[in-house]
């Protein structure tokens, strides 16, 4: 069960130019009506079962939001495993588009076996860090296998290396500029090199350039209050001090040397979006191997009342849960994912949509489609293109 709903996207043009941009999203309201009266631990059985993406990261939301309601104290060391799992699942949500999607933007076969190999690793990764593989309970126990891991993860880089990199993985991670991407770029038959040779070649690598900034790191104090004063307007139509903000996986990566030079030639267009899911891809067995080796303190937020209110980087961006407690039971709950702000009806989707110049109603559909690939609902859409009236 997924109760995310759908998004309409109309796309208004005049001779496959981009004119207007009309978008609905029909989320129902219904997690505060599947959660209220639950306690926080009927709440940690039951949203693991609401969502069918980025689970794991629900689950951690929840979980930590339930603990700071609870005034318990941090889990520093269960709580880098849990990230873990949050890490490898964002791994799985990139590689799902790049091996499934990107093949048919180029007219290539999808990399169907390479994802069936890839969905193995988060049970293996659970039942190798935690007792029965129960990562997001309030008893749930550590039972680390460090030799498995590590070999997991080599495993898993090796997949990735081969399936999206053609080998061509560590080379990929040193690049820091235009010119040496052009460079790995030659000669390179990689799924990755590919679809970035097809934007270089119909000159696509900007598109969808807008002036939506990323979203900055929010205050929990401050959310709180901007969440207590409009809890349903925010939810649906996020803003932050009155702008919107995008909340995707390019967030994460702009400080790589990589991302900084081309935003400086390209802005937030297509082709750094896409190189931005590369990237993420690339560093994370990294990653995984550092929080293997070291501790954590988790990014919960104080609050008080019986209110918890969580902040966790889901792979689509920005996720955040927010509940209420009243005598030990949920009486409100709230979860702002980040599809809510990358498709408000004035973000970053509809104003880089407005920017798309294809000259005719085929090119403006392939580039309507690739811009929202890059920034990846978390609910089904349907894109129409509607001729200008």
């Amino acid at each position: 069960m997924t109760p995310a709903g759908f998004i309409t996207i109309d796309l208004y043009h005049c001779s496959g130019n981009a004119t207007g941009v009309n978008i609905a999203s029909s989320r129902p309201d219904t997690i505060a009506q599947v959660l209220t009266g639950k306690t926080p631990e009927q709440v940690l059985d039951t949203v693991p079962l609401l969502f069918s993406l980025c689970g794991n990261a629900q689950a951690y939301a929840a979980l930590q939001a339930c603990r700071v309601a609870l005034g318990m104290t941090a889990e520093p060391e269960l709580d880098s495993a849990r990230d873990m799992l949050v890490q490898l699942e964002t791994l799985r949500e990139h590689a799902w588009r790049i091996l499934l999607d990107w093949p048919v933007f180029i007219g290539l076969a999808q990399h169907k076996k390479s994802l069936a190999e890839l969905l193995k690793f988060d049970g293996l990764f659970k039942r190798n860090l935690f007792r029965h593989g129960e990562a997001f309970k309030f008893d749930s126990c550590l039972d680390i296998d460090v030799a498995q891991l590590l070999k997991l993860i080599d495993d898993l880089e090796t997949l990735i290396d081969v399936s999206i990199f053609n080998g061509r993985l560590a080379a990929f991670r040193l690049l820091n500029d235009e010119a040496q991407l052009k460079d790995w770029l030659t000669q390179n038959n990689a799924l990755a090199a590919n679809m970035l040779k097809h934007l270089y070649h119909l000159n696509w690598i900007a598109i969808g350039q807008n002036d939506i900034a990323c979203l900055p790191g929010l205050d929990g104090d401050t959310l709180d209050r901007q969440l207590r004063q409009d809890l349903a307007a925010f939810s649906r139509m996020p803003q932050w001090q009155g702008r919107c903000f995008e909340a995707t996986l390019l967030n994460r990566q702009l400080s790589q040397p990589l991302i900084a030079a081309l935003q400086g030639c390209y802005g937030n267009g297509l082709i750094v979006r896409m190189l931005a899911r590369l990237l993420e891809v690339a560093l994370i067995p990294s990653r995984l191997r550092q929080l293997l080796t070291q501790t954590k303190l988790p990014e919960m937020n104080t609050a008080s009342d019986g209110i918890g209110l969580a902040q966790v980087q889901a792979a689509r961006g920005l996720l955040i849960h927010r509940l209420e407690l009243r005598q030990g039971r949920v009486c409100d709950y709230c979860i702002v994912a980040p599809t809510e702000w990358n498709f408000h009806p004035e973000g970053v989707v509809v104003q880089g949509l407005k920017q798309l110049q294809a000259g005719n109603p085929n090119d403006l559909q392939r580039q309507a489609e690739l811009l929202i690939n890059a920034v990846d609902p978390c609910v089904q859409y349907a894109l129409h293109l509607r001729p200008q009236p």
